[in-house]
């Protein structure tokens, strides 16, 4: 039977690793999406392993809520959250973007970053996104880019979600790509991976491959269409990095888009 990627398996595996450095290249990191969270609620769509809920306590959010389908990643995020900011004002609670959302209120900030894609239902859960975010409030997505090679990208990653068993032979050619590409860039690939935790928001290289490999559900975006659906819902952009697609050989990036609710 077909199924999701375990991404929170991934997440607790990576949650392991997660100590004071890390923390602060998340807060590093959120800080460029959210200038001043001081006193503003914030909302953390698809938590995965707590890790930005607890950047955004530390950047003074006055109450974070950690939502995530996954019920480990759930309880991975609690985990975090109750060993580094115990006396803070959280919440963290299983929860599906795409579902009914009743009691999950509005807040002065929504950050989902590498999610709704992996919905199965991405432009209806950027809709519910909009639906909470308070007015004059900010909406933070990270979005697959849309390449040409997207097609080939999701049928390797149902591939990769409905069995264990052939991961090895997928993650340790495409790791030597990525190494290699730093090679012919003149790069050293050692740097590349001790370096990935401060240019990929404290994430760890071999979490990250693992959960590109796997992410499925899978669907992708252009920037411009994000932002004519957004202005539609009376959001206008007021800020964005990493939206120019590249082949997509290898895989694509995540662009991100901060919007402001109008």
């Amino acid at each position: 039977m077909q199924k999701r990627y375990d991404f929170g398996r991934n997440w607790s595996v990576f949650a392991a690793k997660i100590d004071d450095q890390k923390i602060q290249q998340a807060q590093d990191w959120l800080s460029r999406l959210f200038p001043d969270l001081q006193g503003a609620s914030f909302l953390d769509i698809g938590c995965g392993s707590g890790l930005h809920s607890l950047a955004a306590l530390h950047l003074g959010a006055s109450h974070v809520m950690a939502i995530d389908i996954d019920a480990d990643s759930v309880r991975t995020t609690r985990e975090l959250l109750e060993k580094f900011a115990p006396n803070k004002n959280w919440t963290a609670e299983q929860a599906d973007i795409t579902g009914k959302q009743s009691n999950l209120g509005v807040y002065d900030n929504v950050y989902s970053w590498g999610v709704l894609h992996h919905t199965g239902d991405m432009w209806n859960a950027i809709t519910k996104s909009t639906n909470l975010v308070a007015p004059h409030g900010h909406l933070a997505l990270a979005l697959y880019l849309k390449t040409s090679f997207c097609a080939l990208w999701r049928i390797e990653k149902r591939i990769y979600a409905n069995s264990h068993m052939i991961r090895p032979f997928f993650k340790i050619p495409f790791a030597f790509a990525l190494l290699l590409r730093q090679l012919l860039r003149l790069q050293n690939p050692l740097t590349y991976i001790t370096a990935y935790a401060e240019k990929g928001r404290g994430m760890s290289f071999w979490n990250d491959i693992d959960d590109w490999l796997g992410g499925y559900p899978y669907e992708s975006v252009d920037g411009a269409s994000l932002t004519r659906y957004l202005e539609q819902h009376n959001f206008t952009l007021v800020r964005k990095f990493n939206t120019q697609p590249g082949v997509g050989l290898l895989g694509t990036t995540c662009g991100e888009w901060v919007f402001k609710k109008t």
